[in-house]
């Protein structure tokens, strides 16, 4: 490493701590802008380069002051990761070597590396046989490749024919399943009419008779069920299916099925959530994603299976290997070719951490969220769904004396302005046709005082929001 290189890493470390300081007290989200945004960055490519000292400058003053909080305890919107300290030193690591994983020997310590953190967040989550899989960018790459492995295993003729002159496919989840799924049978060829999207029962589970019913009706009417998919923990509520009878029903019809637990498997880890899940261990395929509640840096997702079905019969001569032994290449069952270093940064928290002080940063995101509960109930005008099995909650603002129309309105009104401040961040979501509040909780910094404040800030802008 140069000198000059060493001395732009320190430059660099001590601008974001510095940063860092003076920004502490800036609100969560900067602007809602983009036209304030697009005038400080400009639109110019720069032909000549610039001094590091003045490249540090411009990011300070055009860059740093519009990016979210969202390690911030008061971040509290949809379902990212805090990210934690140890996790920006693999990323350096990870720029510097700039390893590829396209193919084993390209990088075998990135290859094994994947393998063996794969190997431990199965352990993690309870679930050993689990043990072999691929990591991916995002829980929307995981869902697509976990179809992907359902039609490697029940559709093999696809590979070479395609869907064509073939029974249409099936595939199966609840409405309150991500929607990632849909955006899968989008890009898959599958096509949004053949996903049933099956209703739920006042704890927002997948309704397991209706299930049964429609692959009854589908096999019926000549179509192939090809997937089931089951939410361990879904976006709105963090609800989590009877994951048992629903893969007993999987496996009655020989169907592909699938968990969904990028979010919320991780509380498998703690005894007095465990069986919560019970019935994930019957699952074909599963993903999770360690850049949210195992608070490792984005972009770090992984499906996991017991056996890789062969999926994809791709060999050219340029990526040829002649004595494979047992080497796993992960680009003959993905659709990445190129792949970054997305281990490291698991391996590095999984080692700093250990699991057991993981699962402690788990179990106080939901003892959190049980507090925020607690101190919004003390208002009689807010109404708390119910379901918050683990650390979503979803709450609203209900005077009975007042018409739909008018709670509808400071409900929608509040989430307006909540953003528009930025004090704090926290999104909106829809349940049964009413506009909710939703908070996230996923970051092992946060405090009691911390959710006090939060309850200050949203009860204040419910006031202000109804006079």
């Amino acid at each position: 490493m140069s000198e000059d290189l060493k001395k732009a890493i320190e430059k660099t470390v001590d601008k974001i701590l510095a940063i860092e300081s003076a920004h502490k007290d800036l609100p969560i989200l900067k602007t809602n802008n983009p036209s304030e945004l697009r005038e400080v960055i400009g639109a110019e490519l720069p032909q000549d380069a610039v001094s590091f000292d003045a490249l540090l400058h411009d990011f300070e003053t055009q860059i740093a002051p519009f990016l979210n909080r969202n390690t911030s305890p008061k971040y509290a919107a949809y379902i990212t990761g805090s990210g934690n300290g140890i996790g920006p030193v693999a990323e350096f690591i990870k720029g510097y070597y700039n390893q590829n994983a396209l193919k084993w020997n390209n990088s075998p310590i990135a290859n094994e590396l994947e393998q063996l953190v794969i190997k431990w967040i199965a352990d993690f989550i309870q679930l050993p046989a689990y043990n072999k899989g691929f990591l991916t960018s995002g829980g929307s790459m995981s869902n697509l490749m976990a179809l992907h492995l359902a039609l490697a295993k029940h559709c093999p003729e696809r590979e070479q024919k395609g869907f064509y002159n073939q029974q249409p496919l099936t595939v199966y989840c609840s409405n309150q399943t991500h929607s990632s799924i849909e955006r899968a049978m989008v890009f898959l060829g599958l096509g949004r009419d053949y996903l049933r999207k099956i209703e739920v029962n006042d704890r927002y589970q997948m309704d397991v008779p209706q299930l049964k019913s429609a692959i009854k009706k589908d096999i019926a009417a000549g179509l192939k069920p090809l997937a089931i998919i089951a939410n361990a923990g879904t976006t709105n509520t963090g609800s989590i299916d009877d994951l048992e009878a629903v893969g007993e029903i999987a496996r009655q019809f020989n169907i592909w099925y699938h968990v969904d637990g990028a979010y919320g498997l991780p509380a498998r880890a703690l005894e007095n959530h465990f069986e919560k899940f019970n019935g994930v261990e019957l699952a074909d395929s599963i993903i999770i994603n360690p850049h949210k509640w195992m608070y490792v840096p984005f972009e770090a997702s992984c499906v996991l299976v017991k056996e890789i079905p062969k999926a994809i019969h791709f060999e050219p001569d340029y990526l040829y290997t002649e004595n494979k032994g047992s080497r796993i290449e992960s680009s003959e069952h993905t659709i990445e070719l190129s792949k970054e270093f997305k281990a490291l940064k698991i391996w590095f928290t999984l080692k700093y951490y250990g699991a057991k002080q993981l699962g402690q940063f788990v179990e106080n995101d939901i003892t959190l969220i049980a507090h925020l509960g607690e101190q919004l109930g003390k208002h009689k005008h807010i109404e708390i769904e119910k379901e918050h099995a683990l650390s979503i909650i979803c709450f609203r603002w209900f005077d009975p004396s007042a018409s739909d129309d008018v709670n509808e309105s400071i409900n929608i009104n509040a989430l307006r302005t909540i953003e528009k401040e930025g004090e704090i961040f926290i999104t909106g979501t829809k349940l049964k046709g009413k506009t909710y509040l939703r908070a996230y909780f996923g970051n092992p910094n946060r405090t009691k005082e911390d959710v006090d404040y939060m309850v200050s800030k949203i009860m204040g802008t419910f006031q202000r929001t109804i006079h």
